[in-house]
Parts: structure tokens; sequence; C-alpha cells
């Protein structure tokens, strides 16, 4: 049994063997089979009729159907952005300087002068006059009157002794004082203005009532007591506080008109008369006696203050207008 064994396993090894070497041993000079194919031969139109016949068979393919479009994922909510930080404010640029204007100087244009002209010559400088100080007017005190002292006569022989305490002395009692330096002319007064109203109104008043005292007017004298000076000052200033003779003419503003005004006893004015003027002409006369009037009658509108137990004295007033002066009569 145990030779058949052995013998069985060597049989084994050696097919196994040969199975796996065998073509080692075989020669490689063996010539490859040619392959034979049956042909046949086909003309032109046969071929385009049995083409046109496989393409007409052959059924189109169904086109494919296009695959659905995948559903789009839903959107996520942006994330709020974060709120961005305030810009810092840039600087504010500093101003450049403005460029300074240059001064552009015009070309100086050459003049030729067919003729030379001489340069001017140049005035002789003047010397200042020197002004002699005024020297403070010093009030100058009244010369010494000096008694002329008559010459002594030469002595003559006389019988009688004659004493020193007798005998006049020919020496003066006071020497006099040198006459004072000659003071420098007063510079002139400046002229007063003409507007001397109220010291003229008050001379010719003070005149006018003591005329009045003295004489009668119209025939009868009138009862009661006169104005006083007071009471004629206010009635002056009363009507000067609306006299104006504005802008008129040189002969207007020269010319003196005496107006007679008629009172009411409530002291308003009932009526203004040209007595007398001493206008160059008609033209000013008028002009300076409507001034006179407007004045009355303006300012006696309300009537003037005067006393009612005088009523007598101021019935009847004569005022005279002189650009100088205002007199009541």
């Amino acid at each position: 049994m145990r030779i058949g064994y052995i013998v069985s396993g060597l049989a084994h090894l050696a097919l196994i063997l040969a199975l796996l070497f065998g073509g080692l041993f075989q020669s490689s000079r063996d010539e490859p089979m040619l392959a034979v194919a049956e042909v046949s031969f086909v003309s032109a139109a046969e071929f385009e009729a049995l083409s046109a016949a496989a393409s007409e068979a052959q059924p189109a393919p169904e086109p494919e159907p296009a695959p659905e479009p995948a559903a789009e994922p839903e959107p996520e909510p942006a994330p709020e952005p974060a709120p961005a930080p305030a810009p810092e404010p840039a600087p504010e640029p500093e101003p450049e300087p403005a460029p300074e204007p240059e001064e552009i100087t015009p070309p100086e244009a050459e003049i030729v002068a067919s003729e030379v002209v001489e340069a001017p010559e140049e005035p002789a400088e003047i010397a200042p006059v020197p002004v002699e100080e005024v020297a403070p007017e010093v009030a100058e005190e009244p010369a010494e009157v000096v008694e002329p002292v008559e010459a002594a006569a030469p002595e003559a022989t006389t019988t009688e002794i004659v004493t020193e305490a007798e005998t006049p002395s020919t020496a003066p009692d006071r020497s006099p004082r040198p006459p004072s330096r000659p003071s420098a002319p007063a510079p002139e007064p400046e002229p007063e203005p003409e507007n001397t109203a109220l010291a003229d109104a008050i001379n010719d008043i003070a005149a006018e009532v003591a005329a009045e005292n003295t004489t009668e007017s119209g025939g009868s004298t009138p009862s009661g007591p006169p104005l006083t000076r007071g009471e004629r000052d206010g009635l002056r200033v009363a009507v000067g506080r609306c006299w104006n003779l504005g802008s008129t003419s040189t002969d207007a503003m020269a010319t003196t008109v005496v107006v007679l005004v008629n009172m009411g006893r409530n002291g308003k004015p009932t009526g203004v008369k040209l007595v007398s003027s001493d206008g160059a002409n008609d033209t000013a006369t008028g002009i300076a006696f409507e001034a006179a009037r407007r004045a009355v009658l303006r300012c006696g509108a309300r009537g003037f203050d005067l006393p009612a137990e005088k009523y007598d004295h101021w019935r009847e007033i004569e005022m005279t207008f002189n650009p100088r002066s205002m007199r009541i009569r």
C-alpha cells in the first residue's frame, strides 16, 4: 500500500511539472496560421440601397428625460451685520495761505521828445517867517502925575536970612517910574451874535412901560394896573417860539415889521394887521408880515396866558418883529 502512494504521488508531481514547464521545450519557429474570410463584391447602387434600408429599419432612440433639477436649499438668513464703528472725524485741512498778489509793473514806455526839455529849477526854500510871541496883556498901571517944579531962580543977595527949612527944594518928591514895555495889540473881540433879543426886549419894554404911564392911548386911559415886565416877557417868548423866517431872501431877513394884534378875552388873537415896515420892497415886506402873522396865530391857537383883570391893557397889542430882536407894546 505504501508503494502505491509513493508512485501516485510521483505521477501527480510529474504531471504538474509538465504543465508548468512544458512550453519551454517547444520550438518558437512555428509559423502562425492565416485567418481566411469570405468576401463578396457589391455595386455602389446596391450598397446605397442596403444602407438606406438599414437606416429606416433602425428606430430613432427616445431622448432621455432631462434630469429634474435638484431642489435648491433654502438660504440661511444672513447674520445681521455688526454696526460699523463711527468714522473718526477727519482733521480739517489747514487753509493754504493765499498767494501774495504779484505786483505787475507795466513796462515803461519810452518817450522820445523831439526837443530836449530842461528840468525845472527847484524853487528856492523859503525860510519860515518867525512869529513874535505875544506877551500876555499886562494891565498898565496909571502913571503917576508929577507936578512940574519951577526952576529955582539964582540966589540973589538979600538982607534976610533964609533958613534951610524954608529953602524950596528943586528935587522931585518921587522919581518917575520908567515907561513899561508896550503890550502887544490885543486881538479884536469877536462880534457878538445879532440875536440879542432878550436884552433889547427888556430895555424896550422898560421904556415903553414908562411911556405908557405918562401918555394916553386912543384918548382913554385903560383901567387897572398895566402888564408887568414878566407878563410881557412871557408873551414875547411864547410868540418867538413860533416865529421862523426860514430860508427866505436877504431883503426879507433884514425887514422889520410892526403888527397890531387884536385879542379876545379868552387870550386868543382875533386879527393881525400890518402897521409899518422898513422893507426894501413889497415882496420882502409881505414875506416878513406873513411870518409874523403865522407866529401869532399858531402860538395863540390855545390862548395866551394873560391876566383877565388887565384885559384893557392887552386887548390891542403892538408887536415889533425885528430879525435882531422882538418887542411887544
